[in-house]
């Protein structure tokens, strides 16, 4: 029976490899962008980096200290989305340090780097903690990610079991008008790091009245260059020909266009943004919608609330859709 101090040491091994001389890392980043070209190396690079960071032997111990280590393992089903790098990671984290073992179905958008990831751990000790799949049998629990209508399915099929399933959501900004440029330069990252694919970009601005949207549109300049992405550039062209057509009103970057709108739902290369008059106008938007969000940027008071430009570098102890991911697997008995 491996132990937990075991465990926290090869997560940190693995974290030792994060790094860019890694060739086969390197390697399958490069295949992984030959099949899915949302996930380019940069943007890869960008997670890994982070995850890097995180994976520190105070930082795994601090992280997983308040939560029972079974001794007793059951077998956690993860469905892994795969619509931003390494977004199943910290399911798969969570599953090792609570003590189960992982029945891992990798996303085939994002499948490379978790083999990856999971060759790493198997061949230095975690043999007996990890299984690949195809297809989730003889499971007693899982954790699935999905579409909306993935988690309708999930609903159905995983009924019978414990199960922790997550689907669409999305982010928001709240500005106050003392908003520095830095600030809004990194307001820019939070919208279109990894092409604003993620829950944690942000797809809504709420200003006050007194401030100027384009004043906010001019730092998003730093990301022109999304313009040259195929794959963004499609989406951006098929929004831009809807909004003509439709005669709506809206405001164009040559890449991403923003459309006064009070609505955190923006397609991709669009964006959403309101006024408010008072707090209470903000207050009354993210109740409505909080079943909805995954966390609010800026300068406010809210229990999700996120720094600027720290939406797509969560802490290790942010748990997506506000579920206790440690909690829940400490609970599967």
């Amino acid at each position: 029976m491996i132990s937990k101090s075991e465990i926290l040491s090869i997560l940190v091994q693995l974290g030792d490899s994060f790094n860019k001389s890694n060739e086969h890392l390197n390697g399958v980043i490069h295949k992984t962008y030959f099949e899915n070209n949302w996930l380019t190396a940069e943007s890869y690079w960008q997670a890994i980096n982070h995850w890097k960071s995180l994976l520190t032997l105070e930082k795994l111990e601090v992280f997983s200290a308040p939560y029972a280590f079974t001794l007793v393992p059951k077998k956690i089903g993860l469905i892994m989305a795969g619509n931003i790098p390494m977004v199943g990671f910290h399911d798969l984290l969570c599953t090792l340090l609570s003590g189960h073992i992982a029945v891992v179905k990798p996303s085939s958008d994002d499948k490379y780097v978790m083999l990856y990831i999971i060759d790493f751990l198997v061949k230095n000790g975690l043999v007996d903690r990890i299984n690949i799949v195809e297809r989730l049998d003889s499971i007693d629990a899982v954790i699935a990610t999905g579409s909306n209508n993935s988690f309708r399915y999930f609903q159905y099929y995983f009924k019978h079991i414990p199960h922790l399933l997550r689907k669409n959501r999305k982010s928001i900004a709240i500005l106050n008008g003392s908003e520095s440029n830095e600030d809004l330069e990194n307001l820019a990252h939070d919208i279109f790091r990894h092409y604003g694919l993620g829950c944690r970009n942000v797809s809504f601005i709420y200003l006050p009245k007194s401030m100027d949207i384009t004043r906010v549109l001019d730092h998003f300049m730093t990301y022109k260059e999304l313009a040259n992405h195929n794959k963004y550039a499609n989406n951006y062209t098929y929004h831009r020909a809807i909004l003509l057509m439709n005669g709506e009103q809206h405001l164009d970057t040559g890449f991403v266009l923003p459309k006064e709108r009070l609505d955190i739902h923006a397609p991709l290369a669009c964006i959403h943004y309101s006024y408010y008059n008072s707090e209470v106008e903000i207050n009354d938007f993210i109740d409505k919608n909080t079943d909805e969000l995954q966390c609010v940027v800026g300068n406010y008071s809210h229990p999700r609330i996120v720094p600027f430009g720290k939406s797509q570098n969560p802490d290790i102890q942010d748990f997506a859709d506000n579920m206790n991911t440690l909690k829940f697997l400490e609970n599967v008995i």
